[in-house]
C-alpha cells in the first residue's frame, strides 16, 4: 500500500521568516548607533559622516525659514535661533509621525526611537556650537572662525540674552540632555524591536 503524496494545499505551512529578519535588523541598527554616538560625542563638531551634511542643510534652512526674502519677520533673534531650533525639531516631526496611528499601518515605535536618536545628535551638535560661543574657534560655514567673521549664532544669541558669561553651563546642560536622549532612544529601540519581533513571531506561530 502506497502512502498518498500530499498536495501543496495539504502540506503544513512554512514559517515566514520576514518578521525575524526585521526584528534582528532593527536590533542591529540600534546597536550600531552606539559606536556612531561615541564617535559624535568625541568629535569637536559632533560630526557623523553623511548625516551631518544633511543636518547642516537643515540648520541653514532654519535660518531662511525665519527670514524669507531677506525679511526677518519675527525679529533678528528668531532668525539666528531658527537654525539650531529647526535642526533639533526637524527629526522630532518624523518621530511624531511614527508615533501616530495610521489608517493603513500601525505606529512604528522603533522608527520613532531612531528619530529621537537623530534629534539627540542634532542637540549635541548645537551644544558644541554653544560651547564655542566664548572661544569662537570652530570653523563656520562661511569659511572662517567666529573670531574672523560675523555670524556665530550662539555668541550672538547669548549676547542678545545677556548670558554669554554662562555659555559653558548652558552648553553642558544641552550636552547632558543630548546624552540622556541618546541613551534612552538606543535602549528603547532595542527593547521595542525585541518585543515587537517576538510578538509577531508568537502571532504567526499561533495562526500557523
Amino acid at each position: 500500500m502506497t502512502t498518498p503524496v500530499p498536495t501543496p494545499y495539504e502540506m503544513p505551512a512554512t514559517r515566514d521568516d520576514y518578521s525575524v529578519i526585521v526584528r534582528w535588523a532593527r536590533i542591529i541598527l540600534s546597536l550600531l548607533l552606539i559606536p556612531v554616538s561615541w564617535h559624535a560625542f568625541h568629535n569637536p563638531y559632533g560630526d557623523i559622516p553623511f548625516l551631518s551634511g544633511i543636518d547642516l542643510a537643515i540648520h541653514e534652512f532654519g535660518h531662511m525659514l525665519f527670514m524669507p526674502f531677506g525679511i526677518e519677520f519675527l525679529g533678528r533673534t528668531m532668525m539666528i535661533l531658527g537654525g539650531s531650533l529647526i535642526q533639533v525639531v526637524f527629526p522630532l516631526i518624523f518621530m511624531w509621525y511614527f508615533l501616530r496611528e495610521h489608517e493603513d499601518s500601525r505606529r512604528d515605535l522603533h522608527a520613532a526611537m531612531v528619530c529621537l536618536w537623530w534629534a539627540s545628535m542634532n542637540l549635541l551638535s548645537v551644544a558644541m556650537y554653544c560651547a564655542d560661543a566664548g572661544p569662537m574657534k570652530l570653523m563656520l560655514v562661511s569659511g572662517g572662525t567666529g573670531q574672523e567673521v560675523e555670524g556665530h549664532d550662539w555668541n550672538n544669541l547669548l549676547r542678545i540674552w545677556g548670558v554669554l558669561h554662562h555659555y559653558v553651563g548652558i552648553a553642558r546642560a544641552m550636552r547632558g540632555a543630548a546624552w540622556l536622549l541618546c541613551v534612552v532612544s538606543i535602549a528603547a529601540g532595542v527593547v521595542v524591536a525585541w518585543n515587537a519581533g517576538r510578538q509577531r513571531a508568537e502571532n504567526e506561530t499561533s495562526i500557523g
